[in-house]
């Protein structure tokens, strides 16, 4: 927008709206949940968004936010003891999850599956663990197991410390987790947020929108015109295609009342078919001038921002002109035939009738009528009556 008033050029809104979405930083994400879907979680003091508790303790857990409310400390221990042959270890981070007969292997692998890699399925993580055999792989697995974490709450004491990370999650979720986070139906964030920061549905989501509008960028063209007419920038179309510029194109009705200048340049522009600007200058200026005078520069951009001379992102340049207005139509030649008038047709006057009552309706009247009325019906009204008599529906026909 600052480009479209600074320098004072037309852009196409389809240009926009690929502008808009080549950058990410750009562009917001909005959320809606339905009612009878659960809420989501959003995070108070950073960007980031889950669908589940878990999700986002998980988070929290791996944030910067997590040193404020708990310590953490390394300390050193007896390795386990055994005779241990094969040592799973994490495939993609290359962490060691100990042999899978040790009795916290599992729980070692849906741990490091929780922290680091939850927004992948389980049985996918589990799939990439490999096993390697050997004095080697098993020492190295030893070496990890002699420090351990810890963790307690800031300020606690000596008692409050512990090495099972389940207890911290625990104590967050019913003392701080409120703090953290919201529950919310509705919410937005920016379109550069990690994709850590967010549940694996959401960047789905998120990553199938984005895909699809920038295939259909005619989607964002609503909006785009919202916030460039806020911004008093005009919006108009041209040869079927919409653009945005400083103003609306303005003929000029009389160039004789412009200054030198300026009708030096709209006269040139007069019997040109979208010239560049750099030969606008090669052609008024004289020659060897490099860049054009300030003066030359100030007249052109008042040209600009009346709309009496369009100037494109692709430095090609337009002079609006009114519509030629067509002359007095000529009298038809001797002996050629005058065209027929194309008469109007006359609109019938349609007559009032009245609504034929609906069958309900018409076994209502009948069942409620006297023998009187019952024998002057005729036609349809006559064999709905003989019927209605026959199963003992009319009332007159009952009390009798």
């Amino acid at each position: 927008m600052k480009e479209i008033h600074h320098r004072a050029r037309v852009y196409s809104l389809f240009d926009v709206a690929q502008l808009f979405l080549s950058s990410r930083g750009s562009c917001r994400l909005h959320f809606v949940v339905e009612d009878s879907k659960p809420p989501l979680y959003r995070g108070r003091k950073d960007d980031c968004l889950f669908v589940t508790k878990e999700e986002a303790v998980a988070h929290f857990m791996q944030s910067e936010a997590f040193g404020k409310l708990y310590e953490t400390d390394e300390v050193e221990a007896d390795p386990p003891k055994g005779n241990f042959q094969v040592v799973a270890k994490c495939g993609i981070s290359g962490e060691w999850l100990g042999p899978p007969n040790f009795h916290s292997y599992q729980s070692n692998l849906r741990r490091l599956h929780r922290e680091r890699f939850s927004n992948m399925p389980f049985e996918r993580y589990a799939s990439k663990v490999r096993t390697e055999r050997g004095e080697e792989a098993v020492n190295a697995w030893m070496e990890s197991m002699k420090k351990r974490v810890r963790w307690r709450p800031v300020g606690g004491s000596d008692d409050d410390w512990t090495f099972e990370r389940s207890e911290i999650e625990h104590d967050f979720l019913s003392r701080a987790f409120s703090d953290a986070y919201e529950e919310t139906r509705k919410t937005e964030l920016p379109g550069d947020t990690d994709a850590r920061a967010m549940s694996e549905g959401v960047l789905a989501a998120a990553s199938i929108a984005g895909s699809h509008t920038r295939r259909h960028p005619a989607m964002l063209i609503p909006t785009i015109c919202r916030m460039l007419e806020s911004d008093h920038l005009a919006i108009f179309k041209t040869k079927g295609k919409l653009y945005c510029g400083p103003a609306r194109p303005h003929p000029l009705q009389d160039v004789d009342s412009l200054s030198e200048r300026p009708a030096a340049i709209v006269k040139w522009l007069d019997d040109k078919e979208r010239p560049k600007l750099g030969e606008l200058w090669t052609a008024l200026l004289p020659e060897g001038t490099e860049e054009p005078p300030k003066e030359w520069l100030v007249d052109l951009f008042w040209l600009l921002t009346q709309g009496h001379v369009l100037l494109f992102a692709d430095d090609s340049m337009v002079l609006p002109k009114r519509s030629k207005q067509g002359g007095s139509p000529q009298p038809p030649a001797e002996g050629a035939k005058k065209p027929k008038k194309r008469k109007r047709k006359k609109r019938k006057r349609t007559s009032f009738k009245a609504r034929r009552p609906s069958h309900a309706k018409l076994i209502s009247q009948i069942s409620r009528m006297n023998h009187g009325r019952l024998l002057a019906l005729r036609g349809k009204s006559r064999l709905w009556g003989r019927r209605l008599s026959r199963r003992d529906k009319i009332r007159c026909l009952q009390e009798d």
